[in-house]
């Protein structure tokens, strides 16, 4: 189905999303909801997976001579972003229904948490994107590189978010300031058994170097194992919460196997290799677990969140090409790079639902139809903007 799409030129994961979607179990029920669930280890591994070759295509050289577009991109789509879909919520959200079921705190604190998953980005599909269209320069080292930082910078926004929304329902309290210090520890373990995992890659490249591909295979795979199990152990024998990130692991292993070491090449060669079928794999999933209930529940307001989202990167994205003195091309096109969203958005929306349980059922209903268009129009305008800067089949 994706050559087929592919005719008329729509990305190859659209094909494998719209064919899960068509396989899931809100439309022929081929997958139920419970199948879906079990087939998480896919999701783990193709993640893991994914965030080698995230880490592998961040190259040190590029990053620095784009770096003042990545930081103003980030610092603006942050703002902005945030700023318009919390705004929307917090005073057209009556429009919606949502007056009448919610408390105005409650609706402030909704408008707080979905400003922020707004913001968040999906790096999985940026990357397969990439990936497909052999796509190399300036936009798109720009586009990788603010969509990976700030799949790593969202996670802190939200806890401030979470901080900020139980003083406003409660009352009383403070930030956490051991929250946050727990958090910045794990993260930081979190790079630095990356970056010992990517001295491993680079030196068994240049003693074995055989097998490559399925030797990554296997590292991804027991990177979202271990971090889980070193998680549980932790907890059970010390009573210690240390909840380490596969995705930052595996994703500073691979900057560090590229920027630090001479197998850069060849490493990303041996991922390209058995790059096609976990893609196929992980977007099919990612298709099936699209909750178009959800979509049917809230469809107009989900719609205009995805309108102001958009309109909220289109106004960054163009500043911040305007003060880098980017090409207009690239300015004009950026927005549709960023539209992408999956498992971070899911991942946060559902602590904020353990946290929140009162608006939790409103946070995720909206969240998972928000997603449901975003995942499925954004690869295709990533691409087309792609193509339309001229950066396809540069690599």
């Amino acid at each position: 189905i994706s050559r087929i799409l592919g005719t008329i030129h729509l990305p190859l994961i659209s094909g494998c999303i719209f064919t899960g979607i068509i396989a899931g179990p809100y439309v022929s029920g081929f997958l139920s909801i419970n199948m879906v669930d079990q087939f998480s280890l896919i999701d783990d591994l193709a993640l893991s997976f994914i965030a080698l070759t995230a880490g592998g295509e961040l190259r040190l050289l590029s990053l620095k001579k784009r770096s003042r577009a990545i930081i103003l991109n980030i610092i603006l789509q942050t703002v902005i972003v945030f700023c318009l879909v919390s705004l929307f919520v917090a005073f057209a959200g009556s429009c919606f229904g949502l007056a009448g079921s919610l408390s105005f705190a409650q609706t402030i604190v909704l408008s707080i948490l979905l400003g922020v998953v707004a913001v968040a980005r999906s790096p999985s599909s940026a990357i397969a994107i990439i990936s497909e269209c052999r796509a190399a320069g300036p936009f798109t080292d720009t586009v990788l590189g603010v969509t990976v930082v700030l799949d790593v910078l969202i996670i802190i926004f939200f806890t401030f978010a979470l901080a900020a929304s139980k003083i406003i329902l409660t009352g009383s309290g403070v930030i956490n300031i051991h929250v946050l210090m727990a958090l910045s520890l794990e993260m930081m373990a979190s790079f630095l058994i990356g970056t010992v995992l990517g001295k491993g890659i680079a030196f068994y490249i240049k003693r074995v170097g055989h097998d490559l591909p399925l030797f990554l295979l296997f590292i991804a795979f027991a990177v979202s194992k271990m971090s889980i199990w070193i998680g549980n152990f932790m907890d059970v024998h010390y009573s210690i919460s240390l909840h380490l990130e596969p995705l930052l692991i595996c994703m500073s292993a691979g900057f560090v196997v590229q920027n630090f070491s001479d197998s850069g090449s060849f490493f990303m060669e041996s991922l390209d290799r058995i790059a096609l079928p976990i893609y196929v794999l992980f977007f099919s999933l990612a298709g099936a677990a699209l909750n178009l209930e959800s979509l049917l529940q809230c469809w107009p307001l989900a719609l205009f969140i995805v309108v102001i989202r958009s309109l909220g990167i289109f106004s960054a994205s163009y500043a911040a090409g305007k003060f880098s003195r980017d090409p207009p091309t690239h300015y004009k096109h950026a927005w549709m790079a960023y539209l992408t969203q999956a498992g971070v958005a899911i991942g946060l929306a559902q602590l904020a639902n353990r946290q929140f349980p009162e608006i939790g059922d409103y946070l995720m209903t909206i969240v998972l139809a928000v997603i449901t268009v975003n995942q499925v129009v954004g690869p295709i305008t990533f691409k087309i903007a792609l193509g339309r800067v001229g950066e396809v089949g540069k690599r």
